[in-house]
C-alpha cells in the first residue's frame, strides 16, 4: 500500500506530457526567424510599387502624349523583345487598348503597395506583386542597359511574403489573422482561404 502511495505521489511530481516543453530537432529547412526583418522588407518594397505607379500619369494617357512614362518602356519592350508572343500582345492588345491597359497597370500597382504597406492580405498583395513583376521581367529583359538580376529580386521578394506571414509583424494581419485561424480550425473552408490570404 506504501508502494502504490510513493509511485503515486511520484507520478503526480513529474510534468505532464502536456506541460513538459516539446523538445524537437530543427532541420535546415524548419529553421525559425524574427518576422520583423520580413515586415521591414515588405514595408519599403510597398513603398517600391507606390513610388513606381506615381509615375504612370493618367492626364499625359500614360506617356502616350508625351513619349515618356509607361508608353516610352512598353515600346523599349515592343523593340527588343524577349518573347516573341509577349511583343505580339503589346503590339496587338496593350496597344489599341492603351488607355485601359494604363489605368490597370497603375491600379495594380497600387493595390500591391496598399496590401503591402498596411500588411492586409499580405499574401493576396504577394501574388499579385509576384505576377506584375514577372510581367515586367518579360517585357524588359532583353532591352539595353536593364540588370537581369534586379527582375529576379523583384520577383523573389514577395516571394518571401508569400510563404511566409510577413503581415502579422507591423501589419494589419495580426488583428484580422487570429478569426479566420480559430475559423479555419473548426473545419470553415472559407475560413482557410482567408487565413490563407492574411
Amino acid at each position: 500500500m506504501t508502494a502504490d502511495r510513493d509511485a503515486r505521489t511520484a507520478l503526480d511530481a513529474a510534468p505532464s506530457a502536456r506541460t513538459a516543453p516539446i523538445h524537437r530537432a530543427e532541420g535546415w529547412l524548419s529553421a525559425v526567424a524574427p518576422l520583423w526583418p520580413v515586415a521591414l522588407a515588405r514595408l519599403l518594397y510597398g513603398y517600391l510599387w507606390w513610388q513606381q505607379s506615381a509615375w504612370k500619369v493618367p492626364s499625359d494617357d500614360f506617356g502616350r502624349k508625351s513619349g515618356g512614362g509607361l508608353w516610352y518602356w512598353v515600346q523599349q519592350e515592343i523593340q527588343h523583345p524577349t518573347v516573341t508572343a509577349y511583343r505580339d500582345f503589346l503590339v496587338n492588345v496593350m496597344i489599341p487598348h492603351w488607355t485601359f491597359f494604363g489605368w490597370m497597370t497603375v491600379i495594380t500597382e497600387k493595390f500591391i503597395a496598399v496590401t503591402l504597406i498596411l500588411g492586409l492580405f499580405t499574401r493576396l498583395g504577394s501574388l499579385a506583386a509576384i505576377g506584375m513583376a514577372a510581367n515586367i521581367t518579360i517585357g524588359i529583359l532583353s532591352v539595353p542597359h536593364e540588370w537581369g538580376w534586379t527582375y529576379v529580386m523583384l520577383i523573389m521578394l514577395p516571394v518571401i511574403f508569400l510563404l511566409t506571414d510577413a503581415g502579422r509583424s507591423f501589419g494589419v494581419d495580426a488583428f484580422v489573422a487570429p478569426r479566420p485561424d480559430r475559423a479555419a480550425d473548426g473545419g470553415s473552408r472559407v475560413a482557410r482561404l482567408v487565413r490563407w490570404l492574411a
